[in-house]
């Protein structure tokens, strides 16, 4: 859900007065980039820079800014850290590590970030999903598939949903962070990368085999059922499509890219039938 930004000017005399107390007067710089809390703005309390965004607390986003806060002890080290949480007047806000780092990754085929980010979904892959994280990616897709495509999209891994390129952050020595974890779910180790490939066609603009070389850099990816790849991402790009329906706007690149790389998956699901082996459909 978009949320509209709310000014630090006009945010409640205690949420005020309480930011005052964690990060010092003045109203920090807001971040123009993001479409999820109502208030996000950095701060530099003693000189460190922080990132602190909130939301009404009664907003029905709030829970996800909560799944955030109560995420950070189970995260992988790629994951920005949350410093505190706090609720007043009415506000739930919630402050994050700051990062000196670009707000948008490349993900090009020609780029040296590639690599980078695909060892942040190696990582990522690996870490289970805690008790806190009750979403599933069934929960997630399941509206889009045939009720006998359960199983496939089922798994314990922690899933972050959303790997888009403004999602990852680089700095300038290259280390990668994956930031917004509000849309976490649990399933398959592979998911996150199927989901990522389809970014790599429509924010880096790569081939779909391109993409599919990068993304079976991701062991738990070149491992995953070619039904279940299938599935997903179809299902993705019937998700985008149900958003235009319901009237977002400007998504015509968007589902052309999610269209091409389920067609992609489904043509290699369909060789995959016809042979016994699974090398031959994506090479490692």
């Amino acid at each position: 859900m978009r949320v509209g930004r709310v000014p630090y000017k006009e945010l409640p005399d205690e949420t005020r007065a309480a930011l005052a107390a964690r990060v010092g007067e003045g109203e920090g710089v807001a971040v123009p980039t993001g479409n999820g809390a109502a208030f996000a703005s950095w701060f530099w309390p003693g000189g460190e820079m922080v990132f602190v965004k909130g939301l009404p607390a009664d907003h029905a986003d709030a829970a996800r800014l909560e799944t955030e806060a109560a995420l950070a002890p189970f995260l992988p080290a790629s994951a920005p850290k949350v410093l505190w949480r706090q609720e007043a007047g009415g506000w739930l806000l919630v402050c994050f590590q700051g990062l000196k780092a670009t707000v948008w990754t490349y993900l090009g085929d020609d780029g040296e970030h590639v690599g980078s980010v695909a060892a942040v979904l190696r990582k990522l892959s690996e870490v289970p999903a805690p008790e806190v994280v009750q979403l599933t990616a069934w929960d997630r897709w399941g509206q889009y598939c045939d009720p006998a495509d359960e199983p496939l999209l089922t798994g314990d891994r922690l899933v972050h949903s959303d790997p888009a390129a403004t999602n990852f952050m680089t700095e300038p020595g290259g280390r990668v962070w994956l930031i917004d974890w509000a849309w976490a779910l649990r399933g398959p180790a592979w998911i996150d990368t199927a989901l990522w490939g389809f970014r790599l066609v429509l924010d880096g603009g790569q081939t779909v085999e391109q993409a599919a070389q990068w993304c079976a850099k991701v062991t738990a990816f070149a491992d995953a059922p070619r039904d279940g790849l299938r599935i997903l991402t179809d299902a993705e790009a019937r998700s985008w499509e149900d958003e235009q329906e319901r009237g977002m706007t400007e998504l015509d690149a968007t589902i052309a890219a999610a269209r091409a790389w389920a067609a992609y998956w489904t043509k290699q699901a369909g060789r995959l039938s016809q042979s016994t082996c699974a090398d031959e459909v994506l090479p490692r």
